[in-house]
């Protein structure tokens, strides 16, 4: 993700006399790059490896020497994935990160060869995974190759700063211990001293301060602030599964921050195909070590490894899956369905199924108005409202709760998902620190950088601002735009059927748009979905009408309607 420049930083691409100097002062630290940290990766022997892995590491070394002529690129790329197939296969620890350090390397070469700025990404992500677990050998120095790379592939001394400057907060300020060498702890403050006159704002270092803040909370660090925290290895809480005949939800719940390894086994004759997610080094605890379920998943089983434990999921026929981690509290998240999303069998536009989403309940209440008015009661009148008239009309329809009970996030989507449903809407009622604030908004999937946005996610999330961010940059990171634009049209006829019957009654309306934001409650819901903030119930004027019959049932119908509009192809 490019950083930020600040706008007082010099723009070396355009000033001939800036571009001299960071030109002069990346060579100097490229070559101080190969004295600190080149070759680190080569350790440790591999007199236990295969010989042909072995032989395979051995020239992938040889070829990271920028010395030695690069032989073919379809060799080198062959080199590379194998070398990178053998840290996956290794799975996690310290030889595992010297692999990919080493693949890292070739990748970096090609791009320096070649100028495919392809490979420049690879390396990055490949240096990425080498980096990882900040307490092994050669993780710093990787982090640090991954950073000038990052700089010169923009050709912006700035950004070049900025990565450097992460990882020294990572890796020294945030006190790394273990055997993050003291060569690269030296090598970083001489980068950051060499690059001062590009050193980017205050706003933009106390940005990335503010994201390395929260980082405990992510399994892949495995030691920083948040991981470090609790003694002891981490473990296995308890493991909930919502099955269901075409798709099915199993969320894994761990006690702190874990990494994870996710694998499969295609179906072969008449053995069934399997997922396995290894989670290094977590103990079993107290969960129950086998569960049989009905429809996709037919079995989960939880055994120990020699690495730590391992989730097993017994499938029904060949199956999607997409696995992912969630912060506060930690667990790993893993949607199974017969079908990728957006490859339903039925038209896009049937909506025969709806799911009705009341935000909160049991013992969330959601958001509270200045003379009492709950959310968790609104937002449930209004769906059974919604879902009385929708009945008529003969769709079928669920709610993730009939009362006030408390239903987790993951369990919402995965309801849906079980019902197959064509229609998935999330209501609530916003809420802002001030009271002036009012309108209506619909939000979709999305990673946001909006502010609002940003903060409204954090509520409904339930989560800290770092966490939720977090969130947001996950999301990014796995692309959730399988029913993106399905999702952005329901949105836009929902906000537009709300803002337009509150006009009616009221002569007028503060339109709050449609808005893309890091909802956990949508991720992994596999039919175009909305999260619906009907109105700010922080707001006196506004927290008096959510109080009313009137206006639950005007909400109601805006529902009902742009449902029908969205069926009918609006």
């Amino acid at each position: 993700m490019a950083l930020p420049r600040s706008e007082n930083s010099p723009r070396p691409a355009r000033d001939p006399s800036s571009m001299r100097t960071f030109v002069a002062t990346l060579c100097a630290l490229v070559a101080l790059s190969c004295s600190f940290g080149c070759g680190h990766a080569s350790a440790r022997s591999d007199e236990s490896a295969p010989s042909t892995q072995a032989r395979d590491l051995a020239e992938a070394r040889r070829l990271g020497d920028a010395h030695v002529p690069l032989p073919p690129r379809d060799e080198v790329l062959a080199l590379e994935q194998a070398v990178t197939a053998a840290a996956l296969q290794e799975g996690a620890g310290a030889r595992a990160a010297q692999l990919y350090a080493v693949a890292a390397l070739l990748a970096e070469r090609l791009w320096r060869v070649e100028g495919n700025d392809a490979d420049a990404s690879r390396a990055l992500d490949l240096y990425k995974s080498a980096s990882l677990a900040p307490q092994l050998a050669g993780a710093c120095e990787s982090a640090r190759a991954a950073a000038l790379l990052a700089g010169e592939r923009a050709h912006d001394a700035a950004t070049m700063y900025a990565e450097l400057y992460r990882v020294d907060r990572r890796f020294v300020a945030a006190g790394s211990k273990g055997n993050t060498g003291e060569a690269c702890r030296h090598a970083l403050d001489v980068d950051l001293v060499r690059l001062a006159a590009f050193r980017p704002s205050k706003a933009v270092l106390d940005t990335i301060d503010q994201t390395l803040e929260g980082e405990g909370t992510l399994g892949i660090d495995l030691v920083d602030s948040g991981a470090a925290s609790i003694e002891g290895p981490a473990r296995l809480v308890h493991i909930d599964v919502w099955p269901g005949d075409d798709a099915a939800r199993v969320v894994v719940s761990l006690d702190k921050p874990a990494s994870y390894r996710v694998s499969d086994e295609v179906a072969v004759g008449g053995a069934a195909a399997r997922t396995f997610v290894d989670l290094d080094g977590v103990d079993l605890g107290s969960v129950s070590r086998e569960v049989a379920e009905s429809g996709i998943v037919r079995l989960v089983h939880v055994e120990a490894t020699h690495t730590g434990s391992r989730v097993l999921l017994e499938l029904q026929g060949h199956a999607w899956r997409r696995v992912f981690a969630m912060p506060e509290p930690f667990r790993i998240v893993i949607d199974v369905a017969r079908n990728p999303p957006g490859a339903r069998t039925h038209g896009t536009r049937e909506v025969s199924r709806v799911v009705l989403d009341p935000g909160h309940g049991g013992r969330d209440t959601g958001a509270v108005g200045p003379t009492g008015v709950v959310e968790k009661d609104v937002t449930l009148d209004v769906a059974h409202r919604a879902a009385r008239v929708l009945v008529g009309q003969g769709i079928e329809v669920l709610l993730t709760r009939d009362d006030d009970r408390f239903v987790a996030l993951e369990e919402r989507a995965a309801r849906a998902n079980s019902f197959s449903a064509d229609l998935f809407v999330s209501i609530h009622c916003n809420a802002s620190e001030g009271r002036a604030r009012r309108g209506v908004e619909t939000y979709v999937l999305d990673a946001t950088r909006d502010e609002i946005a940003a903060r409204v996610a954090t509520r409904e999330n339930e989560m800290t601002p770092t966490a939720s961010a977090e969130l947001a940059q996950m999301l990014g990171d796995l692309r959730l735009v399988d029913q993106s634009r399905h999702s952005t049209q329901f949105a836009r006829l929902l906000q537009r059927s709300a803002t337009t019957a509150i006009r009616m009654k009221y002569g007028e309306a503060v339109e709050g748009g449609v808005r893309p934001a890091g909802f956990y409650v949508l991720v992994g819901a596999r039919m175009p979905s909305a999260l619906f903030e009907t109105s700010y119930i922080s707001n006196p004027i506004e927290e008096q009408r959510l109080d009313s019959v009137d206006y639950r049932q005007l909400l109601a119908d805006a529902i009902v309607n742009a449902i029908r509009a969205y069926r009918e192809g609006r």
